[in-house]
């Protein structure tokens, strides 16, 4: 993501008090000092009309990729009556008029009023009831001291640059500590705090993300959000003492939660996702957004917003909050930095069905792809703020809806990953490998892939790189465009040692993000005399033939759910290479609150799965799943329980039907309910659906008319076609094929009737339940 602030190289970096007079903040009507007085100060020069500046440093900057320039970028005094330059100083001396002191905004000022009001306005337990004399009493020249040494307590406010990291960490936990202790921020500490911690990101840019984690680890984002609570009960925008401990607040945040997607989660935990949602849905805030402030309000809200999105298991939180619903409007803005942002944070946000509303009713694809290409031109490769490589990882996100997939295509993404794959960036390359990868799972994406030679031959290339992901991203790709996921590939590939010494094992296919909980399986399954196989480092390169060795020698494959595993590729060709080769597979759910949609949700269909999300006590959990797997891939005898039912087992049956629809089953026990779809409540076990049917008339009366309606009514219209000659009783038939030659049955659903994996899994659900 863009990021917030930059201090130039040419100057200190320390904001030091300015001393003006009354005509520098002023200046006399007609003077021609107005438009230049900003760039003087800016280059400490000085000026005789406007008066001499006694010590001028640079105040904030940030690099512009719009025009390619640096830009003073500081929080804006709502005091100050014009604009230009010096409406970026952090502060004026003590000397500056008394109504200014006061918070009185003069009416030349009404250009860059901000609204006084702000959501949450009694969210915070710290509120206190602070007169405007009290606020005002405090004399913020000793804020321009932050670059210096200020004792407070035990705490020295101090520029922290050029520490050793083992120094450096502990002052990061000292500063987190005093945020913690603290009960009011307007009266200067909190702004130094929270300036003093943002400029680590500038001096320490290898350490962003170690820095960012040792927040995340010391509870900065609790201390922030009650920071940003307590601010707001006061009013953010009610004068200087409160506008500028928040502006830094959140200049802090929006910069370490791109670095650490630790800090970013820690956020979401901590009710930031409420809180910066109420920001983007404040009435005041959208009728003022002409203000720089409360622009830079909703600009940094959104882009904590995205990082936070990026983490897939806090995906709920954004539903609870509407936070789709409130962002949605900032898509037909005519600011494209708020459209981007809002585009990008739904990509990782709505659910497939919204998903596909999003890019029908937006062309967000088109403005994405777009902006890749603007900012390939760039010579600084950055359009808006945005690299590359964080557009195209928003692109890899909406290409994981197979709906998507040919459209990202058709808008001329293609060309735009040859040229980032003929970059010397290893992360454009490994983005765009990963989104290449992700377009492969369909077939005319796959298609129109091939027909790019330049593009495959790019990708051969990187397939045995020494950067670990780009060699992992660019050999997945490779994997499914070379067709080596397809079931007839199994026969003629060689067999490896290890797969031969294993056979009849459980291959654990899970998510790495889900990697705590996955080895927490696998050792009580392996306490429990099971021989297990599993990815300890990542499938990628050559282990992606080991991956096929571990699963078409499985006894039965155990599917970790959860978001991430829905939208990682590699997870996905785990996932449909079991389904391809009909392997047995236990669904484990990993994620609390996780519904699957899309491809995860159509290989699940309507299967029992164990929760191992935490809701559950891991054992309760544990006893079930030993129980399902009725010793497959044990291979020395253990306490595996037999037999008896499942009561209070906390188990679940998937469905992609509506909870109407469902079921509750209650436990003579304690334990959770359990739930099975009534489309599924016939079957023989609540994991493997009977084969015997009942066949009655219904099925072997209907003719073409009532097939072309049941396809419909399964929303395979485009199916129909297909299957125009078929009636009930040849729709019997193909049922009974399933069950006598079902290698055959799918090879005909995709070699002869030419189906994608997702309309076999739907229709062959759908035939299963057909009576």
């Amino acid at each position: 993501m863009t990021t917030a602030i930059s201090p130039s190289s040419s100057t200190s970096n320390g904001v030091e008090t300015m001393k003006l007079n009354k005509h520098d903040v002023f200046p006399k009507k007609g003077s021609s000092c107005k438009q230049t007085l900003g760039k003087n100060i800016a280059m400490g020069h000085k000026n005789k009309t406007c008066g001499t500046l006694d010590r001028v440093s640079l105040v904030l900057s940030h690099w512009d990729s719009i025009d390619e320039t640096v830009k003073y970028d500081g929080p804006l005094s709502l005091q100050d009556s014009y604009r230009g330059t010096i409406d970026r100083m952090e502060n004026t001396s003590s000397s500056r008029p008394q109504s200014q002191v006061s918070g009185h905004v003069s009416e030349a000022s009404t250009s860059n009023k901000a609204p006084n009001t702000s959501p949450l306005p009694h969210a915070a337990q710290q509120n206190r009831t602070m007169s405007t004399q009290s606020l005002n009493k405090h004399d913020y020249s000793t804020a321009g001291q932050v670059n210096g040494k200020v004792e407070d307590g035990d705490l020295k406010f101090e520029r922290l640059k050029d520490l050793p990291e083992e120094a450096l960490l502990p002052k990061v936990q000292e500063l987190t500590a005093y945020l913690q202790r603290m009960e009011e921020y307007h009266r200067g500490d909190g702004m130094r705090v929270q300036k003093m911690l943002g400029d680590m990101y500038w001096d320490y840019t290898s350490l962003r993300e170690t820095i960012g984690d040792a927040l995340a680890k010391e509870g900065y984002a609790g201390a922030s959000m009650k920071m940003l609570k307590t601010l707001n009960s006061i009013g953010i925008f009610k004068n200087d003492d409160v506008w500028f401990p928040t502006y830094y607040a959140y200049n802090t945040l929006w910069n370490f939660s791109d670095a650490s997607s630790k800090l970013a989660q820690s956020l979401a935990e901590n009710d930031a996702v409420r809180l910066l949602t109420l920001n983007c849905g404040h009435k005041p805030y959208l009728s003022a957004i002409h203000s720089k402030n409360v622009y830079y309000v909703l600009k940094a809200s959104l882009s904590i917003l995205h990082n936070i999105a990026k983490n897939p298991s806090v995906k709920h939180l954004f539903e609870e909050n509407k936070t789709s619903e409130t962002i949605m409007p900032f898509i037909q803005s005519e600011d494209e930095m708020l459209k981007i942002l809002a585009m990008l944070t739904l990509a990782y946000i709505v659910d497939e069905e919204d998903n596909s509303k999003l890019i029908d009713d937006t062309g967000v694809i088109r403005c994405v792809v777009n902006w890749i290409d603007k900012a390939l031109d760039q010579q600084r490769r950055r359009y808006k703020g945005f690299t590359p490589t964080e557009l195209t990882e928003g692109l890899d996100k909406l290409a994981v809806n197979d709906k998507n997939k040919m459209k990202i295509i058709e808008e001329g993404a293609l060309p735009l990953f040859i040229k980032m794959l003929q970059s010397e960036d290893v992360h454009e390359q490994s983005a765009c490998a990963r989104c290449i990868w992700t377009l492969s799972f369909d077939k005319d994406a796959r298609k129109k892939i091939i027909e790019y030679p330049e593009l495959v031959q790019t990708l051969e290339k990187f397939s045995d790189s020494a950067n670990k992901n780009l060699q992992k991203n660019t050999s997945g790709a490779l994997w499914i465009l070379n067709g080596e996921n397809e079931a007839s590939k199994a026969a003629t590939r060689p067999k490896s040692a290890a797969a031969s010494r294993t056979k009849g094992h459980i291959f654990l296919s899970y998510s790495w993000s889900d990697k705590e909980i996955a080895y927490q399986i696998r050792d009580r399954l392996r306490a429990e005399g099971y021989a297990l196989w599993i990815d300890v480092e990542r499938m990628g390169g050559s282990t992606l033939e080991a991956m096929a060795d571990g699963i078409e020698n499985s006894a039965v494959v155990l599917v970790c759910m959860s978001e991430k595993y829905k939208q990682s590729p590699n997870c996905r060709t785990e996932g449909e290479y079991t389904f391809q080769l009909r392997k047995e597979y236990i669904p484990l759910m990993m994620q609390k609150k996780y519904r699957p949609d899309g491809w995860l949700g159509a290989i699940l269909g309507a299967k029992l799965y164990f929760d191992f999300s935490g809701k559950y006590p891991l054992e309760k959990s544990f006893q079930g799943l030993l129980k399902e797997l009725r010793g497959r891939g044990q291979v020395t005898p253990g306490n595996t329980p037999t037999g008896g039912d499942m009561d209070g087992i906390p188990m679940t049956t998937s469905y992609l039907e509506p909870r109407t629809n469902t079921k509750y089953y209650k436990d003579s026990t304690d334990g959770p309910p359990l739930i099975q779809s009534s489309s599924t409540s016939n079957h023989a076990s609540p994991s493997t659906p009977s084969h015997h049917h009942t066949v009655n008339n219904n099925i072997l009366n209907m003719g073409q008319e009532e097939v072309a309606k049941w396809l419909r009514s399964i929303k395979l219209n485009e199916c129909i076609p297909t299957f125009n000659q078929f009636d009930g009783k040849l729709l019997l038939q193909l049922r009974d094929m399933r069950q006598e030659a079902p290698e055959f049955f799918y090879q005909c659903l995709e070699k002869k009737l030419n189906m994608s994996l997702i309309e076999i899994l739907k229709f062959t659900k759908a035939l299963e339940e057909l009576h």
